[in-house]
């Protein structure tokens, strides 16, 4: 794993066929179960591209289908999902062929990543959203997406005893992985490599638990970043298209439920909960203490209290 230097891209500017030649950078390499990071280095960028960099479970796919919705000015069934936005740096998919998918797009891209910043192609034209989640609701909301999926990848880090799988995800150290190590150590790595780009004002951040709180608000707020004008109605439309209950109910009624090709028993309990709190009643106050204090040695009190309730900074 190599620092890179400085690698120019260029980018079609979106509607009028001009080609503009974008200066991006990517530090590093990152490559784990289910990320590999050599698309970077020959995926082309736009100026208008609009990146959603989360870990995993942090509502990843809620925030790709509002951009979605937003590009195309209304509701759409399954807007956010691989055939709209797809996962570019996915190790477990044809990743030249991705490229070459978004290379042909003639509409304003959507592109998901789970990589660190300092792994994906970064430049000052696009825009990047971010979007985290209380640590240890994600740590939960992924242990029954690893107990949900048809094949064994990540099942060694959710042992039968949930507080043995809780004290990996606080002790494990980072590796290569990046977000593939689903650790405490790893979220707060991505975290930092966004805050550390926030200053460039193309970096913006979004929390789990103010869309949960406030979804129109922060659907406009979205609106306003990307420089989509948006009306009342279509604002409600999006609002109501993309709450939890909307979108499980979507794949409960779809006919591709139990398909035999999808990654999971049972595609709706992708959208497990959407809860907050996922830890009570299954870990004790030990636990707990162990999380805060082990926040405590990987960010400022400010930045802890962010990454766990976003905006309100408290429950």
């Amino acid at each position: 794993m190599q620092n890179q230097p400085t690698i120019l891209s260029s980018g079609k500017l979106h509607g009028d066929g001009r080609m503009a030649s974008l200066s991006t950078e990517r530090l590093r390499d990152y490559r784990g179960v289910v990320t590999d990071t050599d698309v970077w280095g020959w995926f082309m960028l736009r100026p208008d591209d609009v990146f959603v960099v989360t870990p995993p479970k942090c509502g990843t796919t809620w925030m790709l289908n509002i951009v979605m919705m937003l590009i195309h000015g209304r509701a759409l069934p399954d807007a956010g999902g691989s055939q709209h936005a797809p996962w570019l740096d996915a190790a477990f998919r044809d990743r030249r062929e991705i490229s070459a998918f978004l290379d042909g797009l003639d509409r304003r891209r959507c592109i998901k990543s789970h990589t660190p910043m300092d792994g994906i192609s970064y430049a000052a034209e696009p825009t990047y959203v971010v979007v985290y989640r209380h640590p240890v609701d994600v740590h939960f909301s992924l242990r029954a997406h690893a107990a949900n999926m048809k094949h064994d990848w990540l099942d060694y880090m959710f042992p039968e005893d949930e507080r043995a799988g809780f004290r990996r995800f606080l002790d494990a150290p980072l590796t290569d992985g990046g977000t593939d190590d689903l650790t405490i150590a790893s979220i707060v790595q991505h975290y930092q490599e966004a805050r550390a780009r926030e200053a460039n004002g193309n970096v913006h951040f979004f929390h789990y638990a103010d869309l949960s709180r406030d979804l129109p608000g922060q659907i406009a707020r979205l609106a306003g970043l990307l420089g989509i004008p948006l009306s009342d109605a279509v604002r409600d439309e999006i609002t109501e298209a993309t709450t939890f209950a909307t979108m499980r109910n979507a794949v409960e009624t779809s006919e591709r439920r139990f398909h035999e090709d999808t990654p999971f028993h049972d595609l709706a309990d992708f959208y497990n909960s959407g809860s907050s709190g996922k830890w009570e009643g299954r870990l004790t106050a030990a636990d707990m203490d162990a999380y805060t204090a082990r926040m405590a040695e990987l960010l400022p009190s400010d930045d802890a209290a962010w990454l766990n309730w976003g905006d309100r900074r408290a429950p």
